[in-house]
């Protein structure tokens, strides 16, 4: 009798061990809780059924099985816990050698149990394909038995009615999403003792077992978009979504179902339709000109730090209240040129003077104009030009000859008219030649060329006493005489005033 419990002990133990090590090497594919809609399910299964009793109680080899079947009629209450009710029907074989009696009984038994998914204890996953349960219960057993002796007389028969405890467990393996195969192993323990076998000795309880096979067949509601949320309650049958929106999807997980969200993509306030203000001045982001920075309504969200009705981002001055015309920019001297522009920010100015006056009109801004109330000249700081009558012009002549090119015959003209005008002026005519010929040549060339000019002067009116002659050759060039325009800028005479 002891060994036969060991030997039970045994078993549970095993099972109970195989049964954590697979839900430690299992892996967790799915970390988000599902809802779980109930189902019911039917599943006819067979399988061996074997009897554990007095007379077999110490003979291991001696526990023959046969075969029996039933059907399971359960409803899936959670992912853990379930309710089913088992029949079961078979015959229950032994012999005993010790007893010198041989048992044949045909049962049948109806019992409701708890089933329990260990699996689901743990962690949910969808997309396990195999489950391990245990189960426990009670319910009725019917018991026609007939025990015969070794030399083949009728030791004793009859028929019974008890009650029956069955507890096991077994292994679940989803074919499809309504499909399953079942293995299971349940052992039964009657409220009898002798019934079974009509024999009272080692074994206090007739006791029996079924190990099965079946083909469960889920009868779920359906779930279109697996999202755990039958479609009769789901707000978005086709879409995969949330318990909490009615099987809606949440994709920027903001608490506001896709449908009725107006930012769907990012996460927003319920109070906009799902959409942001990131800056809090209750303007929605993609209505926000300036999403970051909390602002006013009328500018579109944007801040306006000077108040001037011009929205910083656009206000080229932010920090000073301007006008719109000027980018936000304030004009103190109302020129129309903003102060930051203004050289003169005080006075009403010009354009062209960066924002300064022109009292006088000449063309110099008063700021840099010396005689700011007289029209003057640049070159003087803005004053009236003083004359000094100061002379300087060059004439030029065409390769060995002494008389001037025409065309500077206009200068020499000049020279006249304002030696007429200042009879205080003299002037110094200094004739001058290329490096063509040899020098002796050359300076004479550059004297009769310098008498030519004086000669000119002195027919126009010039007093010859105010003019003096130099004359250099070709010692002092002012360009290449290596080239053809050096040498023609070196055929010349400068006329100079005398200081």
């Amino acid at each position: 009798m002891r060994a036969n419990n060991y030997r039970n002990i045994f078993f549970v133990i095993s099972f109970l061990l195989f049964c954590l090590v697979s839900l430690r090497v299992e892996a967790q594919d799915q970390k988000t809780p599902v809802p779980f809609n109930g189902y019911l399910y039917l599943q006819p299964n067979l399988g061996l059924t074997q009897y554990f009793g007095d007379l077999n109680a110490n003979d291991f080899y001696n526990k023959k099985m046969t075969f029996g079947g039933g059907a399971i009629l359960g409803y899936q209450i959670s992912r853990v816990f379930g309710l089913r009710g088992q029949f079961m029907a078979g015959k229950l074989n032994s012999k005993s050698d010790a007893h010198q009696k041989e048992l044949n009984s045909k049962i049948w038994d109806l019992t409701g149990q708890m089933t329990v998914n260990l699996n689901e204890i743990f962690n949910n996953n969808l997309n396990r394909k195999l489950n391990l349960y245990i189960f426990g219960g009670a319910g009725y057993i019917h018991e026609n038995s007939t025990v015969d002796n070794y030399d083949g007389s009728l030791f004793q028969s009859g028929i019974n009615d008890g009650r029956t405890f069955p507890i096991g467990g077994g292994a679940s393996y989803r074919l499809s999403k309504t499909i399953d195969l079942n293995l299971e192993f349940g052992h039964r323990v009657t409220s009898q003792d002798k019934e079974m076998d009509f024999t009272k000795a080692a074994k206090k309880f007739d006791q029996y077992s079924y190990a099965s096979a079946g083909v469960t067949f889920k009868f779920l509601q359906k779930d279109t978009d697996n999202d755990g949320i039958i479609d009769k309650n789901d707000l978005c049958p086709e879409t995969a979504g949330k318990t909490a929106l009615a099987g809606c999807p949440d994709k920027d997980n903001d608490g506001i179902a896709d449908k009725d969200d107006a930012c769907p993509d990012v996460a927003g306030k319920a109070e906009f339709k799902g959409c942001p203000d990131t800056d809090g001045d209750g303007i929605i982001d993609k209505e926000d000109a300036c999403p970051t920075a909390a602002g006013k309504k009328e500018l579109n969200g944007c801040p306006d730090k000077d108040g001037d009705g011009i929205a910083d981002k656009d206000d080229k001055c932010p920090d000073a209240a301007g006008k719109k015309e000027l980018a936000g920019c304030p004009d103190k001297d109302g020129d129309g040129i903003a102060d930051k522009d203004d050289a003169c920010p005080d006075v009403k100015g010009l354009a062209k003077f960066n924002g300064c006056p022109d009292t006088d009109g000449d063309g110099i801004a008063d700021k840099d104009d010396k005689c700011p109330d007289v029209a003057g000249l640049a070159a003087n700081g803005g004053c009236p030009e003083v004359k000094k009558f100061e002379i300087y012009k060059v004439v030029y002549f065409a390769t060995d000859k002494s008389f001037v090119i025409t065309k500077y015959t206009k200068d020499l003209d000049d020279v006249v008219g304002i030696m007429n005008e200042h009879s205080d002026v003299s002037v110094s005519v200094e004739g001058h030649a290329d490096a063509q010929g040899s020098d002796v040549y050359n300076m004479k060339l550059s004297e009769k060329r310098a008498d030519y000019v004086i000669n000119y002067l002195v027919k126009k009116g010039v007093s010859k006493d105010r003019l003096f002659k130099k004359f250099f050759g070709e010692s002092n060039p002012v360009a290449d005489n290596r080239t053809v325009v050096g040498r023609a800028k070196n055929r010349r005479v400068e006329i100079k005033t005398v200081k």
